[in-house]
């Protein structure tokens, strides 16, 4: 029998007695209520039971919380890459002193050649 969504409790109390009542009554087994009691006490957790599984839960959540925010916060460039930048910077500029005190020689040179040259 399917359910109808727009049925309300009362018709779904009607039809599901419409289901049981032409099953045979049956007497239940000696013991049936005794066994009933004592699955549920064995199912029941304990306190520290469940606060143990919340616990774990949590654990997890914590964990899979701390993975997504590893993977997904973008991490500052290595302290060796800002080094090796600024040993090439160093080098650069030690490329253009080199390159200036080179011009400075060669003005001494042209300097020294004009005295040459103005000496009778």
């Amino acid at each position: 029998m399917a359910m109808r969504p727009d049925m309300d409790e009362q018709e779904l109390l009607a039809s599901a007695r419409g289901v049981i009542d032409p099953l045979p009554q049956v007497e239940a087994r000696a013991g049936f209520a005794a066994r009933v009691a004592l699955n549920a006490r064995d199912r029941r957790t304990s306190p520290f039971g469940q606060w143990l599984r919340w616990s774990f839960g949590g654990l997890a959540v914590a964990g899979a919380a701390a993975a997504v925010v590893a993977i997904a916060v973008p991490r500052p460039a290595a302290r060796s890459d800002e080094i090796m930048v600024a040993q090439r910077l160093d080098l650069f500029e030690d490329m253009a002193v080199m390159q200036n005190q080179e011009a400075l020689e060669d003005l001494e040179v042209v300097a020294a050649l004009h005295e040459l040259e103005a000496r009778p």
